[in-house]
């Protein structure tokens, strides 16, 4: 899993650098030749949309997310196990759920082209696809080693 999360991490932030440049470049072209580039924005756009979902594994694998355990901290930790077990469930079914709507939205609308890059939403959607994979892969695994009462601190 390490390994992964350090080629999903990787491949982000080469999309943060895709960012930052084209952010920046719209900036200089707007403020000094008073033009921009739609096709530089939606490279933006799609770089964003990449960087996020390619994090959200990365930070599933480490067990960085957002997480409000308060309640948790006070239960006897029997009772912590099956909440976490839950926890867990909860978000493999939703990166379940968010497969299934990606695979139907895909099954229409997979060769439209985006209006800029004319890039087909099949790749459009590739990193977004591919981060929710890793995240429910994740959330089985972080399941099954707390099923086991394995401590995965990484």
């Amino acid at each position: 899993m390490r390994k992964v999360s350090g080629v999903l991490e990787s491949i982000a932030i080469a999309f943060l650098l895709v960012l930052i440049l084209s952010v920046g470049t719209q900036i200089v072209m707007r403020n000094l030749f008073n033009s921009g580039s739609i096709v530089i924005e939606e490279l933006a756009r799609f770089s964003l949309v990449s960087l996020v979902f390619l994090m959200i594994p990365v930070l599933t694998f480490g067990k960085k997310q957002i997480v409000v355990d308060i309640v948790l901290m006070y239960l006897p930790k029997k009772i912590r196990k099956v909440f976490d077990l839950v926890i867990h469930l909860v978000g493999a079914a939703f990166s379940v759920f968010i497969l299934v709507a990606i695979a139907m939205i895909m099954r229409r609308n997979w060769n439209i082209r985006t209006p800029a890059m004319r890039m087909p939403n099949i790749i459009f959607y590739l990193p977004v696809a591919a981060g929710i994979v890793f995240t429910l892969a994740g959330s089985l695994w972080h399941f099954i080693n707390t099923l086991e009462s394995k401590e995965v601190n990484e």
